[in-house]
């Protein structure tokens, strides 16, 4: 009778959700799956490993990247992955980053770019025209040897660091080659890893919220507003 008892008092915890972890953790045992819940659409589920998700039916059996509500227009895969993947801001070392000022400075965001990307100069342009910003930008070394070379002379160049990025970036000029013993691009590097990001530009904003990519001026005025 206590066995019995056990056995049902386990069962009566089981929900739709917790057997579905169950199933996709023994069906596909080299997904990392931590957790299932339920959407707010019947029969789908939200199956989250490590900082990603996707969503899944009842079966474990078809998946798909995200959802969209079209009355609405929220999507709320691209939402649930900026909630689980955000950074606190504080924690970031500034100290790293090539500070670039715009007007009075007051909104502040951070950008890991390659010297050599070309989203990174497009999203840099945007940046230039972008009022009241501190853009904190972290130079990494991913595109080749010639990306590292040009990080370091940037962030071991004496003066205003911002001003040489930004005419390097946007005006082609060529900065001295230079290295220091203290340089923070392989720092830099470590740090963009750590955050998940594999491509550049990456950008932090002050919120935590974490883009990968290149986005335009409407979209980083609306990063930049959200508290």
């Amino acid at each position: 009778m206590l066995v019995l008892g056990l056995t049902l008092t386990v069962k009566s915890f089981a929900t739709p959700a917790t057997d579905l972890l169950d199933k996709l953790k023994k069906t596909y045992p080299n997904i990392p799956f931590s957790h299932v819940v339920e959407t707010p659409v019947t029969g789908i589920y939200e199956a989250g490993f490590g900082k990603d998700i996707l969503y899944v039916e009842a079966s474990g059996t078809y998946f798909f990247p995200t959802m969209v509500n079209m009355i609405t227009k929220q999507n709320l895969g691209e939402d649930r992955r900026a909630e689980l993947n955000k950074v606190n801001f504080s924690d970031l070392p500034l100290k790293d980053a090539i500070k670039v000022v715009n007007g009075d400075g007051s909104r502040e965001m951070v950008v890991f770019s390659d010297p050599n990307c070309s989203y990174c100069k497009r999203l840099e342009q945007v940046l230039s025209n972008t009022k009241d910003t501190t853009v904190y930008v972290f130079a990494v070394g991913i595109l080749g040897e010639d990306s590292v070379k040009k990080a370091n002379a940037i962030s071991c160049a004496d003066g205003d660091k911002g001003k040489l990025w930004r005419s390097m970036v946007l005006e082609g000029k060529t900065i001295p080659a230079k290295s220091c013993d203290n340089s923070p691009v392989t720092r830099n590097l470590a740090l963009f890893q750590t955050l998940g990001f594999q491509g550049t530009p990456g950008i932090v904003f002050k919120n935590g919220t974490v883009v990968k990519g290149f986005i335009d001026a409407p979209k980083i005025e609306e990063l930049l507003a959200k508290k």
